[in-house]
């Protein structure tokens, strides 16, 4: 599929002259802070291929996707993982679900600690991964893997990443750390436009739909959050693209660096910042 000349001026670097000076401040504290933490690594490399979510993307955005392709046998790890996660189920949805129960469960294996960021797919799953901007790539590539589209969703100011995916004919919010998810009306689950259209429908869902949460934070926790900060209808949204080719196609590096564990001056310096102008953000928006 091409992508418009339209998309183009509010993907990439060019996104940051369709920011606000507020929001740009936000956004670029954020890279420099994921450069200072991560290194030319995946997680810093691949937000150069994200588009800003606006009146004149959402279309796009939001059109029906192409179903991935995928080499069965290149990645053997990571098909077992899909086979586990989605033993019996018969729907897409299901194995949505399963797909995110499975890395919700992850952190599990390291009792939640984090040693190093980085890191193949397979590395997140035998470490035990529990931070949004990886699983939210393993989300990806997991999904890609069950032939089901999928991409990260960024909330800049929040500092959260999450995914949707592309079932029930509609592109739908999940968040794989948390375990979270919102039904609609007509019994789909939502998009992220949809929630922060009507981001009231957070607090009137099933009991089995927060009961599927992380039992990390509580379900009234996480529904704040989400409320208040990452669905929150002047979020700055960014939408990105993840693929288990985009290694070879972006020349993407997966080498491990020390996580927050580690003291590291320049990094904490650069989340300073970056918390500064959040901040800054979430006060003269909310």
């Amino acid at each position: 599929m091409n992508t418009p000349e339209i998309i183009k001026e509010f993907s990439g670097e060019r996104l940051f002259d369709k920011l606000s000076p507020m929001a740009r401040d936000v956004v670029l504290t954020n890279l420099n802070y994921m450069k200072e933490a991560f290194g030319e690594n995946v997680e810093y490399e691949r937000l150069f291929h994200q588009t800003l979510l606006a009146p004149e993307t959402e279309e796009y955005l939001y059109s029906v996707p192409e179903r991935p392709t995928y080499e069965w046998g290149s990645r053997p790890v990571l098909e077992a993982a899909v086979a586990e996660a989605t033993r019996g189920c018969k729907t897409e949805r299901e194995r949505v679900l399963g797909l995110v129960a499975y890395i919700r469960d992850l952190k599990e294996k390291s009792h939640g600690y984090d040693y190093f960021y980085g890191g193949t797919e397979e590395e997140l799953i035998k470490k035990g991964e529990r931070f949004c901007e990886r699983v939210a790539r393993l989300m990806c590539a997991l999904s890609e893997i069950a032939g089901i589209p999928a991409r990260i969703i960024f909330h800049v100011s929040g500092g959260h990443l999450t995914n949707e995916v592309f079932i029930e004919d509609k592109w739908c919010y999940v968040d794989p750390r948390f375990g979270l998810f919102y039904l609609g009306e007509d019994g789909k689950l939502m998009s992220v436009t949809e929630i922060t259209r009507n981001p009231e429908v957070i607090y009137n869902q099933p009991e089995w739909v927060y009961a599927y949460g992380s039992k990390e934070y509580t379900p009234e926790f996480m529904a704040k959050e989400n409320h208040d900060m990452y669905l929150r209808p002047l979020e700055i949204q960014l939408y990105g693209t993840y693929s288990l080719k985009d290694a070879e196609k972006y020349g993407y590096h997966y080498e491990w660096r020390p996580s927050a564990a580690f003291k590291m001056p320049e990094r904490d310096e650069a989340y300073k910042g970056y918390a500064k102008a959040r901040r800054a953000y979430l006060d003269a928006t909310m």
